[in-house]
């Protein structure tokens, strides 16, 4: 198979391709509209292709939910014919649901119990379960003995953190392993890093299946377990392969620099004989390293007689916001549109919530959308809050310090509140029943206490912690909550505040005008202030490194989500920086 590379063939988002029967590779900067060439393509090959019939579909797999939902409100009436889905959710239709049972007992997975698939929470229960069967436990002889590492709450929250990390990967043999990131397994000791220790660590990764198959014996499937054993049974049962390529001659995926290396190579296999496989991303917008996505893979995707097409123009951005996008990746230039001109990106300096409230003022009552790399940052501009030193770790510092009782119901109860109040009340709900159960009288009981926690908000939501956990206590109905009198405990709980620990909830589909860049990929905004937290993060623009570094990548999906206007903002400016980013001639910078 003569796999060398040649130069792609350019076009623009309203161009055809000459032949619908060949694998292809579109690379598309930010705003090229990729999405409105896919959605023409698909309808292409609907009305084109001699292959397709009520049982023979286009499949379509998109990273998020609502990308999914986009794609199909835009192909309409011709989505009849095409599945519209993330990848998890298509093998587990299509995969894990009719052929699991073939490798189930194998892992010891109970298929009575199988219902979908999610995220899992670690138990600290099933945590004692495995490291008291641990195959390997006897060689648990350094200071950390097996009761030390399953009676001692602080050793057991770091190997809880640890798992938490748990994902599968391939190992040199090309077969798949689960692994987790002991740099996680650690505690929070006065703000310093005390590690679990190692030889302890060493024992347990030794069988981590072991582990997993503790929540698959009671039918618990996680989302990295879909990819798992999707390519297990593909690897033990191939005509299932044949199965797919009969279901569906064409396969598409969008966003594909956000793949996984499993997916990958799954859609390799898919793609060697009968379906036309496509994909079509950006590797510059690869920014989810932590899901195991790498942006080498999308140039390193290989099928016989694939073609390349690249996509150089933008759609979106004025051509001063596109000039920034250039510089910071010069090897892939865009073309903007003809006189869509508009203001130079401007860098703030200064308490960023001035900034933002300045920039508010000047747009005459625009919508300004801030993007920030952590969560809690997004959380603290979306509740006014300045916050200097946002601590993201409070969450688990509790679970270092406090009981597992107390501390599993002030965290559900915190994060059911903040859920809530931004009308989720589905997810607040269910935050609750970890605590209560599933049963109907706890689900009576958390709907209760969702009511009396919201009635008092105003009472506890500037207060020490001590406050909300004393209501809890004392007023919401729960029996048998034990007074806080000393210790470690009593100091966090009247040291830190109720907001400190609201800041660090997540809102996973967020409709503010605060949000993590993350959760921007794919959307576009008219006003856009990316927040940055010192000076070292703007060396994006002066010395760009967005194949070598995600943080560098983040930081342009970021800025190029702006239609009219970009700004940024930082607390401080050096005086060699700001000489720097002014000799670029690209960015206006104002002191607040």
């Amino acid at each position: 198979m003569d796999m060398r590379r040649i130069e792609p063939i350019e076009i623009t988002s309203a161009n055809k391709l000459d032949n619908i029967e060949h694998h292809f590779r579109v690379s598309a900067g930010p705003g090229a509209g990729k999405t409105h060439w896919l959605i023409s393509h698909i309808k292409e090959v609907l009305h084109n292709s001699e292959r397709l019939e009520k049982s023979r579909k286009v499949a379509c797999i998109t990273y998020t939910n609502t990308a999914v939902e986009i794609i199909c409100d835009r192909l309409g009436s011709s989505s009849n014919q095409v599945e519209v889905s993330t990848i998890h959710s298509f093998l587990y239709r299509h995969v894990i649901k009719p052929y699991l049972h073939f490798i189930a007992d194998e892992y010891g997975f109970d298929m009575s119990r199988l219902d979908g698939h999610d995220e899992i929470k670690i138990s600290k229960k099933k945590i004692r379960e495995w490291i008291t069967n641990h195959s390997s436990k006897h060689l648990l002889k350094s200071r950390y003995s097996v009761s030390s590492l399953t009676d001692r709450p602080e050793n057991l929250n770091k190997i809880a953190r640890w798992l938490n990390t748990l994902t599968c990967e391939f190992n040199d043999e090309n077969s798949l392993v689960f692994r987790a990131d002991r740099s996680e397994s650690y505690i929070y000791e006065e703000k310093e890093r005390i590690y679990l220790n190692t030889k302890a660590i060493d024992v347990l990764e030794t069988n981590l299946n072991s582990f997993k198959e503790l929540y698959w014996n009671n039918g618990y499937l996680h989302h990295d377990d879909v990819l798992f054993f999707s390519f297990q049974i593909i690897k033990n049962y191939p005509f299932v392969l044949d199965v797919l390529r009969a279901k569906f001659p064409y396969f598409f995926v969008d966003e594909f620099q956000d793949s996984n290396p499993i997916q990958v190579e799954l859609l390799r296999q898919i793609g060697e004989r009968d379906t036309i496989v496509g994909i079509i991303g950006d590797k510059a917008q690869s920014i989810f390293q932590f899901q195991g996505a790498n942006p080498k893979q999308f140039d390193d995707f290989q099928l016989e007689g694939i073609r390349d097409y690249k996509i150089d123009n933008n759609r979106r951005s004025t051509k001063e916001i596109i000039n920034l996008l250039n510089h910071i990746r010069p090897e892939f230039k865009q073309q903007g549109q003809n006189d869509f001109n508009g203001n130079k990106p401007i860098l703030y300096i200064g308490n960023r919530l001035d900034v933002l409230h300045k920039i508010k003022n000047e747009q005459s009552g625009e919508d300004v959308i801030t993007l920030s790399w952590r969560n809690i940052t997004a959380n603290a501009l979306k509740k006014d809050i300045e916050g200097k030193n946002l601590d993201d770790k409070v969450f688990d510092e509790l679970r270092d310090f406090d009981n597992v009782k107390r501390y599993r119901l002030v965290i559900a109860c915190v994060k059911a509140v903040e859920l809530c109040r931004e009308n989720k009340i589905k997810e607040a709900l269910n935050e609750l029943k970890r605590y209560f159960g599933r049963s109907n009288q706890s689900k009576r009981d958390a709907l209760d206490l969702l009511f009396f926690l919201n009635s008092r908000y105003s009472e506890y939501c500037d207060e020490p912690l001590i406050i909300f956990y004393n209501i809890l206590r004392i007023d919401s109905g729960i029996d048998k909550l034990p007074k806080i009198s000393s210790g470690k405990p009593k100091k966090f709980y009247e040291n830190n505040y109720y907001k400190a620990l609201s800041l660090c909830v997540n809102i996973t589909e967020d409709a503010s005008n605060n949000i993590t860049i993350h959760k921007s990929k794919g959307a576009e905004f008219e006003n856009v202030l990316l927040v940055l937290d010192n000076e070292k993060e703007l060396n994006f623009i002066t010395v760009p490194n967005l194949n070598g570094l995600e943080e560098h990548r983040l930081r342009y999906v970021a800025i190029s989500r702006a239609i009219k206007n970009l700004f940024i903002t930082v607390p401080e400016l050096s005086k060699e920086k700001a000489e720097l980013i002014d000799s670029l001639g690209l960015i206006d910078t104002v002191r607040i």
